[in-house]
């Protein structure tokens, strides 16, 4: 069937898209955004629904409707939602204040059905045949009008998606993993990244390689970059190179450059905005010698004595209980489901934080998995108990 989409970026026509949807029992979800990319902040461009043979191309950018009045079917539990690989587009939404519930996030029922981590397109083709052709995920979305090549791709990141879930859903049927798929897929009504921080420029892993005083000095730069990022709306990468404001950071001398760098934003290379950048600079520098920041000690300080010692302990738990306990569930559930879905079920990271505390709630499944093998392998229940919770 030839594909086809509307394009809906006035306030009547998404008031009948939204009064077509509300009939829906679910309908295929994705969207297109841009994260400090081409413009400044985390934006959302692009809202594709699908349902019924009607595939609609929603514009939030458009001054001609208010995508809001799209949020209470999002949100609304009675309406399945289809998606794929959607916590990313959650946690935009979540910034917007739009809370989606009844999610079904295929890439989930993917892992559990045992298959390795797969693009949407990879997935199509392996499973259905069906080639969605070269991707446009990349590009400007910001951008109007949009171009044909990027409509078309839109569509098919949810066109296809009732077909995916149908074959996902018979094969979950064989396997016996449709209960899991469920449980995995409530956890996600429960997320709730409304406070996340989606333009955070200041990065502990940054601190390497700087004094005390340096990192105070490269922390205010940073924050002039994403406020002028803001102001002309662009990221930060464009408003001028990392790079360059770490050695400013730590050599002031070379803000005499400033004129002839490569990589500032146009409208910024000015004797103005360099003399504004050197007050900035002297500034920090008295904050950090009234704050008495050293020179020469390394703004990522070692860990005290009793840090150190608690950190190993902490790593030394983990592994034994990697080794001795879930190692060998690990290899129980590879026997009997295979080692994508065992690598899904527990990761590394996973396993670290059932040990440290800091996994929150498992699905039951997963606790039930988990305690069965242990019994089965004689394992010291009373610790994988106090892991899997």
């Amino acid at each position: 069937m030839e594909q086809t989409s509307r394009y809906i970026d006035h306030t009547e026509s998404l008031e009948k898209t939204i009064e077509f949807l509300n009939r829906c029992d679910a309908i295929a979800i994705d969207l297109e955004f841009d994260k400090n990319y081409y413009h400044y902040g985390f934006n959302l461009c692009l809202v594709q629904i699908y349902s019924d043979d009607q595939c609609f191309l929603i514009d939030p950018l458009s001054d001609q409707l208010e995508i809001e009045s799209l949020f209470p079917i999002l949100e609304d539990k009675n309406v399945q939602k289809i998606c794929f690989s959607f916590d990313e587009d959650l946690r935009l939404l979540h910034s917007l204040g739009c809370f989606p519930k009844n999610l079904y996030d295929l890439s989930i029922a993917s892992r559990l059905l045992n298959d390795p981590p797969a693009s949407l397109t990879n997935l199509l083709q392996e499973h259905l045949n069906i080639d969605t052709g070269s991707s446009s995920q990349q590009s400007n979305w910001f951008k109007r009008p949009l171009t044909k090549k990027q409509l078309h791709y839109a569509a098919n990141d949810v066109y296809h998606l009732f077909k995916l879930k149908d074959f996902m859903e018979a094969k979950a049927s064989e396997n016996g993993v449709i209960d899991w798929i469920r449980q995995e897929n409530e956890c996600l009504d429960q997320l709730d990244y409304s406070d996340v921080d989606h333009n955070g420029f200041i990065k502990e892993k940054d601190m390497s390689g700087f004094s005390e005083f340096e990192w105070h000095i490269f922390k205010e730069l940073l924050r002039w970059q994403d406020e002028m990022g803001e102001m002309y709306n662009r990221p930060a990468y464009q408003i001028a190179p990392k790079r360059y404001l770490i050695e400013i950071a730590k050599d002031s001398r070379k803000l005499m450059q400033w004129n002839r760098t490569d990589g500032i934003f146009k409208k910024l290379k000015s004797d103005d905005v360099k003399s504004d950048l050197i007050a900035l600079i002297k500034s920090a520098s008295k904050e950090a010698e009234e704050q008495n920041y050293s020179q020469t000690q390394p703004a990522r300080n070692d860990l005290s004595r009793e840090e150190y010692k608690l950190m190993m302990k902490q790593k030394s738990e983990i592994n034994r209980a990697k080794n001795e306990i879930f190692k060998p569930i690990k290899t129980k559930i590879e026997e009997c489901y295979g080692s994508d879905l065992a690598n899904f079920l527990l990761s590394n990271r996973l396993i670290s934080d059932m040990v440290t505390g800091n996994n929150g709630s498992l699905p039951d499944y997963r606790k039930e998995l988990f305690l069965k093998y242990a019994k089965e392998l004689s394992l010291n229940m009373d610790a994988v108990q106090k892991y899997v919770g």
